[in-house]
């Protein structure tokens, strides 16, 4: 009769459900029948000499390896144009929700005409005449929530506000245990209310949050059409590159003495090895995990029962 002893003490929660989930399945697979099946492998039973497990057949295939993360879209450019004098609205020249070219006149204040003649007599410098002008800085769409016809604007009060929807910007936070598989070269996949765009890294932070240990990163997303707005809910995967995955059951699993997750193979010498695992996406129907072999068999059932350089039977 074998025991184990499990350390939980320091496990994140996501480790801690997993092993959770390796104790429980443990328990089912005491009275699981001999008939297992794989869509990735096939299974064999073994003969009656030594102690008898099940093994299958597994292949590894290649598939992206990725992090994965929720946002929101946010306009690339954001900006309230303020006042610098103290004058009144004689009228607004865009309406709200139209696009707007870089240096377009937008608001028109009451002495507008007056310092634009003084400027053509070069009675009136150019940045003097910019604070009666309010001239767009870049282009973009006008908001709603102007100044309107008649208002008294006061020195550092916002007139109006223009977002840029040209491209689009979508934080996201890396774990230190990730931030150096990231660079600004990484492919990114973007899904925006189920359609898929491509985006770059635009941005990662040299330094990481003090209290969570993550770093902001930034994707861009070209949004030339203005097709995609600001605030929608998106999907962000970061391609870290290429791996070898294979796709088990969760009934598998097994823990070492020193509490990592792995599962237990038949090496060359039908001796039971212990291998480690990545999980890189966990389901309650299956894994896709890495750090095994090419080809492995994989014990499926008998593995409680049996420690690492154990000779053992199979078919």
């Amino acid at each position: 009769m074998y025991s184990f002893t499990y350390i939980l003490v320091g496990l994140n929660t996501s480790m801690f459900l997993t092993i959770k989930k390796v104790i429980i399945v443990s328990i089912i697979s005491l009275i699981n029948s001999l008939c297992y099946s794989s869509e990735w492998g096939s299974k064999e039973e073994t003969g009656e000499k030594l102690f008898s497990v099940e093994v299958m057949d597994s292949s590894a295939q290649t598939i992206k390896d990725s992090i994965v993360f929720s946002s929101t879209t946010e306009a690339f450019r954001r900006i309230e144009v303020k006042s610098e004098v103290m004058t009144t609205i004689e009228k607004v020249l865009v309406k709200a929700g139209s696009k707007i070219k870089k240096g377009q006149h937008v608001v028109e204040f009451d002495d507008y005409k007056t310092n634009a003649d003084l400027y053509k007599l070069n009675l009136l410098s150019q940045s003097e005449f910019n604070k009666y002008a309010l001239f767009a800085p870049f282009g973009g769409m006008l908001l709603d929530g102007h100044k309107i016809a008649g208002e008294l604007v006061m020195p550092g009060e916002g007139v109006y506000e223009i977002i840029d929807l040209s491209s689009l910007k979508i934080f996201g936070y890396i774990n230190e245990n990730e931030i150096l598989d990231i660079s600004l070269d990484n492919e990114v996949e973007v899904t925006i209310l189920d359609e898929k765009v491509k985006g770059i890294i635009d941005y990662i932070s040299p330094i990481s949050d003090p209290e969570t240990k993550t770093f902001e990163i930034v994707v861009k997303v070209e949004n030339k059409d203005l097709r995609y707005k600001d605030g929608l809910s998106s999907i962000i995967s970061i391609i870290k590159g290429n791996v070898l995955a294979h796709k088990i059951s969760p009934s598998v699993l097994a823990l070492d003495d020193t509490g990592e997750l792995g599962v237990k193979v038949i090496g060359s010498d039908n001796t039971v090895q212990f291998k480690k695992i990545n999980v890189i996406e966990d389901t309650s129907d299956y894994m896709l995990v890495s750090g095994l072999s090419q080809k492995e068999k994989i014990i499926i059932v008998g593995q409680q029962y049996v420690s690492s350089g154990e000779k053992v039977s199979f078919d």
